[in-house]
């Protein structure tokens, strides 16, 4: 089943699946309780991974698509948000979600802002995880930071033509993309390297619906996205 669903088409010969992946391993824990069982040593091995593995593949998210009209996505994930974000492939059939640094830390919000224009900060991802791990939760997928190099990491390994044109070089010779989304993913709101690596979060990836079957329920606080109408 994961070689049906996960691994990639490639003219080299496909990857083995290892028992021992810490991907798998991660995904054979969850349980009704939690993502993972309270004293894991699987996550700590995926965190680790997760900043050290390769990256094989790059593409745009499942909503990304749906804003392009690639793929009927409506059953996996509403075509929303405010966050540039990147789906990485890696070694033993891994993915996760990239969300890369869009301000420096120490950058404030300025207090005109409205909410929903505000950048969505890549350090909140890790702290929610950390968070969610300290009051023993266990709801939030595993997260970590990482140095992503976009140009080899990202631009080099792509096949998604849509993808690799959105990348330019700013006027400060520094690697910049942007992505498709409903708000802020536009020219003037690309992310850049400094001249290639670029800070942002890695979060795991639950198996697929094929593999793992759930409902999927719709936030109760979820936000409004318009000046004059509120969610119900």
């Amino acid at each position: 089943l994961y070689r049906e669903e996960l691994n990639l088409t490639s003219p080299v010969a496909p990857l083995p699946l290892r028992p021992e992946a810490s991907w798998l391993q991660f995904h054979l824990g969850i349980s009704r309780d939690g993502l993972y069982p309270r004293s894991s040593p699987t996550v700590d091995r995926l965190l680790r991974d997760m900043q050290d593995f390769t990256t094989i593949s790059a593409d745009y998210s499942q909503d990304e698509k749906a804003l392009l009209g690639a793929c009927d996505c409506s059953q996996i994930v509403k075509p929303s948000g405010v966050h540039l974000k990147l789906v990485l492939r890696f070694q033993d059939f891994g993915k996760a979600m990239f969300k890369p640094m869009r301000q420096k830390r120490e950058e404030e919000t300025p207090e005109d802002f409205f909410y929903f224009v505000d950048f969505q900060r890549h350090n909140a991802e890790i702290a929610a995880f950390h968070l969610d791990r300290i009051l023993d939760f266990r709801r939030v997928p595993p997260t970590v930071g990482r140095l992503i190099n976009v140009t080899k990491e990202i631009l080099e390994v792509t096949k998604n033509e849509i993808l690799q044109s959105v990348f330019f070089v700013s006027p400060a010779s520094n690697v910049c993309f942007f992505a498709k989304c409903p708000y802020m993913c536009k020219t003037e709101y690309a992310v850049c390297g400094n001249p290639h690596l670029l800070e942002g979060s890695l979060s795991a990836f639950l198996p697929s619906l094929n593999l793992a079957p759930r409902l999927s329920i719709p936030n109760p606080w979820i936000r409004s996205y318009s000046f004059d109408g509120k969610e119900e």
